[in-house]
């Protein structure tokens, strides 16, 4: 099984997260606590798996509490296979800010002066709903609820990732590195899990197949996992010295966007401009009127996720007015996501409403990743013409 760690949120098939593991010591000398690992598949939480209890005590009754432990997985899954879409699924895409808070009372129910969380009361209505276990789990709804997450993220990688598939495994790596960039090292274990769940096989890949079925098989060996980062690392390496050569070779000031011709854009040629670079990314992109627009500047969509953008081309910090008005676009337009981009600087206010509220915040930093990424592609267009026309150049003297 894969899992994704709820502390580092890397990847990986082991059932206790290595890369926390390998972290270095705290101040006190001590190794930081075990984190959950959150499972792909809901079955393979430890809850439903058999803990030994002495040899003598396991011979006695392993058969019969394995028994009991199937049964209540066999229900648990039904359960939460017929309630996921829309209840599970919807909650977390609407709630997922909202964590258990203190005031969640460990039985379900109403309770004097009681002030009930979210989480609560959608507990309460899958118990209405006949998920009945979680009156005698009270931490499975958190549980399931992070697993819903990592399968949501999970089909949001899948989509990217289909079409990296072609080749041998090092060009499906390449494909991949070099749109995806420096992810790798979060995800190579859940990009090694997708080829493997999709039955694309490659013979460097020795699977435990057994694993599927078999609590604490890893898929692949960590040993494994470390040896394909470090060849990852190296082809990462190597695209990224290739870049900046063709760089070097096609570089053209006049066909280059940079911060400063950011800085001096208005405000609709801001949009507009960001409408081209997510654009030449691959998004489907849709612009708002010039009034009227609800906090929405412009709308980007890909793989079926509907994202919407505040554009603030400031000089000064952006504040709460910006990411409130993106909080408030989503809402009104149905989106996925909501998304403030700036060419200057967010306030801690902002930060903080943005992280409690699940938007993202692009300032300018991160926006000149998204000028590199650009840059980047009209150079690799520019190159793509240049051989275009030699092709033809070639073609024509060979007729003549």
């Amino acid at each position: 099984m894969i899992y994704q760690c709820g502390s580092c949120s890397k990847t990986s098939f082991e059932i206790n997260c290595p890369w926390c593991a390998s972290a270095p010591t705290q101040e006190d000398g001590q190794r930081a606590p075990v984190q959950r690992q959150v499972p792909l598949d809901p079955s393979f939480y430890p809850e439903f798996q058999y803990q030994t209890k002495g040899f003598f005590k396991d011979l006695l009754g392993k058969k019969k509490e394995q028994a009991q432990l199937n049964d209540l997985l066999r229900s648990v899954l039904q359960k939460y296979s017929e309630l996921k879409k829309p209840y599970f699924a919807n909650f977390f895409h609407t709630m997922r800010h909202e964590g258990s808070g203190s005031n969640d009372a460990s039985s379900p129910g109403p309770r004097l002066n009681g002030s009930y969380s979210n989480r609560e009361l959608f507990r309460e209505v899958l118990i209405r709903k006949g998920f009945t276990e979680l009156e005698e789990l009270p931490h499975l709804l958190d549980k399931l609820l992070f697993t819903t997450g990592f399968n949501a993220a999970y089909l949001g990688f899948s989509n990217e990732i289909s079409r990296h598939v072609e080749g041998s495994l090092r060009d499906v790596l390449r494909s991949w590195i070099g749109e995806a960039g420096t992810s790798f090292r979060d995800d190579l274990s859940l990009f090694f899990y997708f080829l493997w769940n999709n039955g694309i096989r490659h013979p460097e890949l020795q699977y435990a197949e057994q694993a599927v079925s078999t609590y604490g098989t890893p898929l692949l060996p960590w040993d494994t996992v470390q040896a394909w980062l470090r060849t990852c690392e190296q082809i990462h390496f190597d695209i990224l010295v290739e870049r900046l050569a063709t760089k070097l070779e096609h570089f053209d000031p006049n066909r280059f966007v940079t911060m400063y011709h950011v800085d001096a854009m208005n405000g609709y040629d801001f949009e507009k401009f960001l409408a081209e670079i997510f654009q030449t990314a691959g998004y489907d992109v849709e612009g708002t009127k010039l009034s009227g627009d609800q906090g929405a500047d412009l709308f980007v969509s890909r793989f079926g996720k509907k994202i919407v953008i505040q554009a603030k081309n400031y000089s000064g910090s952006v504040g709460n007015a910006a990411v409130q008005e993106a909080i408030s676009a989503k809402s009104f337009y149905g989106c996925d996501e909501a998304m403030v981009v700036t060419n200057s600087h967010f306030t801690r206010s902002a930060i903080e409403l943005a992280g409690a509220a699940a938007v993202r915040l692009v300032g300018r930093r991160d926006l000149q990743t998204y000028l590199d990424d650009y840059n980047q592609r009209i150079i690799e267009q520019f190159r793509t013409q240049a051989d275009n026309v030699q092709d033809t150049n070639a073609a024509a003297f060979t007729a003549g």
